[in-house]
């Protein structure tokens, strides 16, 4: 669970301690860590024939935080499993932080 909790520091995550191998997290894009894409950091960006103009951080921060439980099984032969659960935000950032996280684990 270490090494777990060591990648998701680095990927800027907060977490709060449920269980022993359960924790609730929770990612704010534009705080660093990830990749963002790029419509997140562009304060500008078309929706259409319309400009969608977002005023502060916050608009954007609020907008898409990514809320998500990680549960750790150990499996045979010193295999693990781990189980990610998107609890709330959209749907293509929790699978970006998916992404990333298993980059940053060096499963991928």
């Amino acid at each position: 669970m270490m090494v777990v909790l060591g990648a998701l520091h680095e990927l800027t995550v907060c977490w709060k301690k449920i269980g022993h191998y359960n924790k609730k997290c929770r990612c704010i894009p534009g705080t660093g860590g990830y990749r963002e894409s790029s419509m997140l950091n562009d304060p500008v960006h078309s929706i259409g024939d319309q400009y969608s103009i977002i005023e502060t951080d916050e608009a954007i921060a609020s907008a898409n935080v990514v809320k998500f439980e990680v549960q750790l099984y150990k499996a045979r032969d010193e295999k693990y499993l781990l189980d990610l659960q998107r609890v709330q935000g959209p749907q293509f950032l929790f699978l970006d932080l998916c992404a990333a996280l298993l980059a940053q684990l060096q499963v991928i």
